[in-house]
């Protein structure tokens, strides 16, 4: 997964020991070219005890993999790790460079609720984005968590 981050990001990257303590404490799910099986892409949630709200801290897909609809069906994945934690609300950071980002965010139901300047390493600005999650009504079967979506 060092490679996947050296791969998507030029700052504010994760090193191997913050990686390797996020994979086993936090919710990280992955995306798998189907054919190879190769990660090409990636996301971790963060929640804290107590609280109705979770982050996604990461998130990438590598360019070659995009334009696929990978990235919809992992923040689809996302959420349902949301419910299944009886959250309500997910958030994010996402640098007001990255139109693409923000577009997929606000397509899946995100909105902007605040602006942090500076925010990064490289002295980008990041919009904080937050998206309400209602409760399932069905008795859908979640067992997902640590998984991989093709």
């Amino acid at each position: 997964m060092t490679a996947l981050e050296i791969a998507l990001f030029r700052t504010d990257r994760c090193s191997k020991k913050s990686l390797r303590y996020l994979v086993q404490h936090a919710h990280v799910i992955v995306a798998r070219q189907q054919e190879t099986l190769e990660i090409v892409g990636y996301a971790i949630l963060l929640g804290r005890k107590n609280s109705r709200k979770m982050r996604i801290y990461s998130f990438g897909i590598v360019p070659a993999a995009r334009n696929r609809g990978l990235a919809g069906k992992m923040i689809e994945h996302l959420e349902d790790i949301v419910k299944i934690s009886q959250c309500h609300m997910l958030t994010l950071e996402v640098s007001d460079s990255n139109t693409a980002a923000v577009n997929l965010y606000k397509k899946h139901g995100f909105e902007q609720y605040g602006f942090r300047l500076g925010y990064y390493e490289d002295g980008g600005h990041a919009i904080l984005m937050r998206k309400h999650i209602r409760e399932d009504s069905g008795d859908d079967d979640h067992t997902l968590y640590k998984s991989c979506i093709h």
